[in-house]
């Protein structure tokens, strides 16, 4: 086999394989958008065609998947394919014991997964930093149209509407809701906007429909600027400006506060070992337990009152919850811990946390945006049940995550 060096990398430079095909430049930062975007798009088919319904979600999300997992079919690395049979029998495992099997727990584990092994294939900040701006671009792009024309913007894209074909919502809302948007798409009388109160209540969703995932994205995106050193530090600098233009049109009090973490831990702690923070989920449980005994009061839909009820949860939970071998029949919704472990069992997720520490990173940028991502699930699974695994913000999570690995195999060029 016939390999060309690559220039100006070392000390372990990288090859091309001759006479492999390469992909096209357009197609990884195409699918990323539709991985990013396809929930607007059905919410257009269902506007203008009635198409809708979580079945075509599901098709939709399938035929993301399979593409995803068809461009790196040919050479699927040994760890990626021992991390799949882990999934697929820790599942067959759990279904045995509890009589059902859990689909919905492995298409959530399933996706980082396979985008983790697609940013695997084709690695390099360059590959990121293209991918991520296309899909920036796009994200700033729909948001202004939103936030600046709201009605033209709810004409294509009637969200609410979408959502109760889809089962969710309450169909009495429009009675006291004029707009055509989620029911977080505007912050209630008394609460207000936390980020430019000027602005308005209304918080822009963007292709991902609902605020919460634009703030989410944000904060991926200042994760990936802010992991740069400081040769590089003017790339870093247009992800994290852009994160922030977009923290403000989500008004996303998460993302504020995850970001405002990232920062500090870019200037002190991550000076050091990264490596520390595979410890941020034992913090975090940490907190929600110390979050339930100083709170014992009623539910209050607040992060304060939403934290002290999952712990609450969590010191209820009995061992075979744990394990995950007691049939599921809570949904625990902005749970994230107590529907993770209840659904995949602690031991399959220990295992899978490991590896993902296991695996080898380019460079020091690489090991502070793992550190970045730790902290961002750590956080998220606090106050959410599934918007860690939801696609649109998933995959291009875990993509970036691939695309910081380094291969000891020869590399293929996008």
């Amino acid at each position: 086999m016939t390999t060309l060096t690559l220039p100006g990398r070392s000390p372990a430079p990288l090859a091309v394989v001759v006479g492999e095909p390469t992909l096209p430049p357009w197609v990884l930062p195409t699918l990323m958008a539709l991985a990013l975007s396809y929930q607007l798009w059905l919410c257009g088919l269902h506007t203008h065609l009635g198409l809708g319904g979580n079945a075509l979600v599901i098709l939709a999300e399938l035929a993301l998947v399979t593409a995803c997992a068809l461009l790196q079919v040919r050479r699927v690395p040994l760890a990626l394919a021992a991390v799949l049979m882990l999934l697929l029998a820790n599942g067959v495992a759990l279904a045995l014991v509890r009589g059902d099997l859990d689909t919905k727990i492995l298409r959530d584990l399933l996706v980082p997964v396979l985008f983790l092994g697609l940013g695997w294939q084709y690695p390099g900040l360059a590959t990121g930093d293209r991918v991520l701006r296309w899909a920036i671009w796009l994200v700033l792009a729909f948001a202004a149209f939103e936030f600046w024309a709201l009605d033209l913007f709810t004409r294509f894209f009637d969200v609410y509407g979408y959502y109760l074909a889809r089962g969710v919502g309450d169909a009495g809302m429009a009675e006291y809701r004029s707009d055509k948007l989620v029911a977080s798409g505007i912050r209630p009388e008394g609460i207000g906007r936390t980020l430019l109160p000027f602005l308005g209540p209304h918080r822009a969703s963007s292709v991902f429909i609902e605020p919460v995932s634009l703030g989410n994205f944000a904060t991926i995106c200042a994760a990936w600027g802010l992991a740069r050193d400081r040769a590089h530090w003017r790339q870093g600098a247009f992800f994290v400006l852009a994160a922030l233009v977009m923290l403000v049109f989500a008004d996303s009090r998460f993302g504020l506060g995850a970001i405002s973490l990232m920062v500090l831990l870019r200037l002190a702690l991550l000076r050091g070992s990264t490596g520390v923070a595979c410890l941020f989920p034992l913090v975090a449980l940490a907190g929600l337990v110390a979050a339930a005994w100083l709170n014992d009061s009623a539910y209050s839909d607040s992060y304060g009152g939403r934290l002290a009820v999952t712990g609450h949860v969590l010191l209820t939970m009995g061992l075979d919850q744990f394990f995950g071998i007691a049939p599921v029949t809570d949904p625990y919704y902005d749970m994230g811990y107590p529907y993770l472990l209840s659904r995949n069992g602690v031991i399959a997720t220990v295992l899978l946390w490991a590896a993902w520490w296991l695996m080898p990173l380019a460079d020091d940028t690489g090991r502070r945006f793992r550190a970045f991502a730790a902290l961002y699930v750590a956080l998220i699974l606090c106050v959410s049940g599934t918007s860690v695994f939801a696609l649109k913000t998933s995959a291009i999570l875990w993509f970036l995550l691939g695309c910081t690995g380094a291969q000891s195999a020869t590399r293929r060029v996008p």
